[in-house]
């Protein structure tokens, strides 16, 4: 992730998005609902409240290079450490923002209003 980063100070750009991840899939959800209702037993549903997903992490940089990974929720905290600290090393790269200079009618507005 870092090496990433780092190549992005020169020509390329990296998105990294994070999401929970669940363990179904539609097909798996519908499959489970037919069998209750063929069934006519509902079973007792989990709240999803109280339950724990992990996170997942995916970095794109470019077209080419892609990456992802699965972050457990009791390593989530050690891994947005990390994450920060890369961050930070590499916040030098980006460019301040250009702001215009007022001219004088506009500050003479500014001063009568």
């Amino acid at each position: 992730m870092s090496k990433a980063f780092e190549d992005s100070k020169t020509s390329r750009t990296v998105y990294l998005t994070m999401k929970r991840h669940t363990y179904s899939t539609r097909k798996i959800r519908e499959a489970e609902e037919a069998s209750e209702t063929a069934t006519g037993d509902s079973a007792m549903k989990t709240d999803d409240k109280d339950k724990e997903y992990p996170t997942m992490v995916r970095l794109a940089m470019g077209t080419k290079t892609k990456i992802s990974t699965l972050v457990q929720p009791n390593d989530l905290d050690r891994f947005m450490v990390q994450y920060t600290n890369i961050i930070k090393t590499n916040m030098d790269a980006l460019k301040k923002k250009e702001r215009k200079k007022a001219s004088k009618a506009a500050k003479a507005k500014k001063a009568t209003a």
